[in-house]
């Protein structure tokens, strides 16, 4: 119970200031998208989504693995961290060595180059940040993390605001973009050195160098660079075989899910803590490491209720697509990014349980795992990319989305197993989709008989008469999804007991 609050109260303190940042920025990519239209949009997410794969290359997996070896020994904060930061800065202006090369002989023109070049030099700022997020989360000082990342966020949204309104177009958004991540280390850093530590080098005999952490982290570099590739590179390839216009079309439908997605990696960074905890509980009573009661108990319970939350977003998010889309922009141009979001957004409940599993595997110390998981992803997601783009466009490039992740959950999943923890999964992939499915029907249904001016269907909300029926067929299908779960026992009496002592912590 104990470990259940931590989690929760975790997860809440990172949602506050992602959230609160992601919020402020998702407004800014709608002044962008209304301003620039598809091509400008189509250069943002390119430099967006070049930067974020540079970012996880020059991370080189060390984001879980440092907090893992802190909270194992404390005293090894400070060579942990100096040995972090300097492979960081170095990988760093090597990955954007290699963007200047790239820029050039990719015939990118002057306009996207420039968005693509200032945009990347966030990522030095940004490997920097995280380094000290690894650390607040060892020592469980996230509350100082969500400062930094209100801060940040508040310094981009009033910037990138300001200078698009002065007519500083795609540029001003970039540049505020890179000052707020400096706003951010400005806050992170002194904080972290006055709530963490003990700040000592370590003796001789526990040394903590480059090479060390080089070889801790190439398993999850690989993984991670295979991953983000896998997950970033349609929008890169939409713009070099379709153009700006495609890439732009593609960037907004996939940018709800691009934001939707902090929440499960948040409940997976919070929860990690305690499966160490736990898994070092069991080395000590001869389970093995990252497996035993405690730790399956953990990860099924986890499971169960991210996928019970999820679910009910997703659809949600699905058969509101078009009104989504156009609070983004009601430019024409934008129209086929609707399809794009109703494919992609299915990319949630995949990844959610992905995060879940992906925390096992490196609890149980089986991370080189990650190289088979990621390379496979990364190569299934290029193929239909090349094969479905030039065939079906941005379409293609969702449905591939969807098949990469589809491949990685049930590898991760196929290596917990091989791991030795046992976990009830096909109990939460099986029931709680039913159980949606039987409260979305059994709702749509009843407002059918009950309401036929509403005009609902059988696959969509009614969304053109009012908020009425809209929050009324919405309440009606929570109402029957809560019956549901507890009818099929997706949901026991014992979680309700759980919630309702999370709820007065």
């Amino acid at each position: 119970m104990k470990a259940s609050r931590f989690v929760a109260k975790n997860t809440m303190l990172l949602t506050l200031g992602l959230f609160a940042g992601r919020v402020m920025a998702l407004f800014v990519f709608r002044k962008v998208a209304m301003t620039l239209v598809t091509e400008g949009t189509g250069m943002w997410g390119t430099a967006v989504d070049i930067s974020a794969i540079l970012l996880v290359v020059a991370n080189f997996g060390l984001g879980t693995l440092i907090t893992r070896e802190i909270v194992r020994d404390r005293e090894l904060t400070l060579p942990i961290l100096w040995a972090a930061l300097r492979l960081r800065l170095l990988l760093g202006l090597g990955c954007y060595a290699f963007l200047l090369a790239y820029v050039h002989l990719t015939g990118f023109d002057l306009p996207t180059r420039e968005a693509v070049l200032v945009m990347a030099l966030g990522v030095i700022l940004e490997t920097t940040a995280m380094v000290c997020d690894s650390v607040l989360q060892a020592h469980e000082k996230v509350q100082y993390q969500t400062y930094s990342q209100i801060v940040s966020a508040v310094v981009y949204f009033a910037l990138a605001w300001w200078w698009l309104d002065a007519g500083h177009g795609l540029m001003g958004v970039i540049w505020a973009n890179v000052i707020s991540r400096v706003a951010r280390l400005a806050v992170m850093v002194p904080l972290m050195l006055l709530k963490t530590g003990p700040w000592r080098w370590a003796p001789p005999d526990r040394a903590v160098g480059m090479r060390w952490m080089m070889r801790l982290g190439l398993p999850m570099f690989l993984s991670t660079t295979f991953g983000i590739v896998s997950y970033k590179v349609d929008t890169v390839m939409l713009m070099e075989m379709m153009g700006k216009t495609a890439a732009g079309i593609y960037t907004l439908g996939h940018r709800a899910l691009d934001v939707l997605l902090i929440a499960p990696n948040i409940f997976a960074t919070a929860l990690f803590p305690s499966l160490m905890r736990y898994g070092a509980e069991s080395v000590a009573r001869g389970e093995g490491p990252g497996s035993g009661r405690d730790v399956e108990r953990m990860g099924e319970r986890a499971l169960r209720y991210l996928e019970v939350a999820v679910l009910p977003l997703t659809l949600l998010c699905m058969l509101t697509a078009e009104p989504v889309v156009r609070w983004f922009s009601t430019d024409p141009g934008f129209t086929p990014s609707i399809a794009v979001f109703r494919i992609v957004i299915w990319g949630l409940p995949l990844q959610g349980a992905t995060a879940i599993f992906n925390r096992l595997l490196i609890g149980a110390g089986h991370e080189r795992r990650f190289v088979a998981i990621g390379l496979a992803a990364m190569l299934a997601n290029v193929g239909l990319n090349l094969f479905l783009i030039p065939r079906f466009g941005w379409i293609g490039a969702a449905c591939a989305t969807i098949c990469s992740l589809t491949l990685s959950l049930l590898m991760h999943q196929h290596f917990v197993r091989r791991a030795g923890v046992r976990i009830a999964w096909a109990h939460t992939a099986l029931r709680t989709p039913a159980a949606l499915a039987l409260a979305w029907f059994a709702a749509a249904g009843t407002a059918r008989l009950a309401a036929p001016a509403w005009g609902g269907g059988w696959f969509s909300l009614p969304l053109h008469v009012g908020w009425g029926p809209f929050l009324a067929v919405v309440g009606l299908t929570a109402v029957y999804y809560a019956a549901a779960l507890s009818v099929l026992r997706v949901m026991r009496r014992e979680d309700l007991g759980l919630l309702v002592s999370l709820r007065r912590s």
